[in-house]
């Protein structure tokens, strides 16, 4: 079952944004699909993906003088700690299956919406070249 359709329409702009975020979305149709156990060990690789595509973000903020880098930054932190939270809850059996056919997609589809596509426009305008 994939829940989201990842086309190049929905890219924000800057390169490593954009991949991760296909990748994001393959993870979660991934997960939407999976049963346990099988789903334990994506959402283990989605949550380190998570980690470091938010470091990557949170350093260009940082680099471009972002104005609402506390912010997104907090629900960086806010969605991680959520993931700990389902992980623990799939360890202990519970599929949580509408997290990952409703929850965790429309979460990734509005934070790119809105504070990604801010993030991206902001960096690029402050003239932001990926390494």
């Amino acid at each position: 079952m994939s829940v989201l359709e990842w086309h190049a329409g929905l890219n924000v702009g800057v390169g490593f944004m954009d991949d991760d975020h296909e990748v994001a979305a393959a993870q979660i149709n991934a997960m939407a699909e999976a049963a346990l156990p099988a789903r334990l060990d994506v959402l283990r690789q989605f949550i380190d993906h998570c980690r470091h595509h938010f470091a990557r973000e949170e350093a260009m903020m940082q680099k471009t003088g972002f104005f609402a880098m506390g912010c997104h930054q907090g629900e960086h932190e806010r969605v991680l700690a959520e993931l700990g939270t389902v992980l623990a809850r799939l360890e202990a059996g519970d599929a949580q299956d509408g997290y990952f056919t409703k929850s965790l997609p429309e979460w990734l589809m509005i934070h790119r919406n809105t504070m990604d596509f801010v993030t991206a426009q902001f960096a690029q305008q402050a003239g932001f070249q990926a390494a």
